[in-house]
């Protein structure tokens, strides 16, 4: 399979929020909160937008710390991290700020990532950092969720007004799958099989993917045939994450 990001419906529309957000109005406004549900492409997305931007990409854990926070985004901003709160926060908001003048040199977006947010979105001291941060540097934070995020930060008022965007993951429309069978795949794919590998993944990229992984295997086997439903027909697709049994294409 191909290593290529394909720029889906979900992509465009995170770039476009967080295009927005660079031409917001009100400069402590700096958060935009990326959600859905698990498998839509969310944590992909944005750690291809970081890797292309060069941002900074932490994944939060269900016990961290603000000082646990400072030290993987001082890793990530490749700062040795000093042994105070103190010191390793006037750290982080010198390594950022040089990032950020980086970038806007090179004519880049700035931001910082946050998966996995939904582990922070409830701890007061953790956003609190975040927000110090984001109104100390004016750079955007991207915190990535499955839900819980936008919820979760109404209970801050002082933090939920740093909200500039909102950006929410959609399972794919049909176009999505034939443009990633397209571009990842590495043998020919009948329309009938995409489909109905779309319907089966309920629009989930990540069981997409493994979907593709699954027939590309199988048509290396069978070189020269084009693979559609009746070709593969009894064949395992991927696991529904949901109920973990296996999706047989039935022709």
């Amino acid at each position: 399979m191909r290593a290529q990001f394909v720029p889906t419906q979900n992509a465009k529309e995170f770039l476009a929020k967080l295009k927005a957000l660079d031409q917001r109005g009100a400069n402590e406004a700096c958060l935009l909160v990326t959600e859905g549900d698990p498998g839509l492409g969310k944590t992909t997305t944005t750690q291809w937008w970081a890797v292309q931007s060069g941002a900074p990409f932490v994944r939060a854990k269900e016990e961290w710390t603000p000082t646990w926070f400072l030290r993987d985004l001082l890793a990530e901003l490749r700062v040795t991290p000093e042994h105070s709160f103190e010191r390793m926060f006037r750290q982080a908001v010198q390594g950022l700020a040089k990032y950020a003048t980086d970038a806007q040199r090179d004519g880049r977006p700035a931001g910082v990532v946050i998966d996995e947010a939904d582990h922070i979105s409830r701890n007061k001291r953790m956003m609190e950092t975040v927000r110090d941060l984001s109104d100390m540097l004016e750079i955007p934070f991207i915190l990535v969720g499955m839900g819980k995020v936008r919820a979760n930060l109404t209970r801050y008022p002082m933090i939920a007004r740093r909200v500039g965007q909102y950006a929410e993951f959609k399972p794919m429309p049909l176009s999505d799958a034939e443009a990633m069978v397209k571009t990842l795949c590495e043998v020919e794919v009948k329309p009938c099989l995409v489909e109905f590998m779309h319907r089966a993944a309920g629009g989930k990229s990540s069981e997409i993917k493994e979907g593709i992984a699954a027939i590309e295997r199988f048509g290396k086997r069978n070189a020269g045939t084009a693979i559609g439903v009746a070709e593969m027909a009894g064949q395992m697709l991927f696991n529904d994450r949901s109920t973990g049994l296996p999706i047989l294409v039935r022709g």
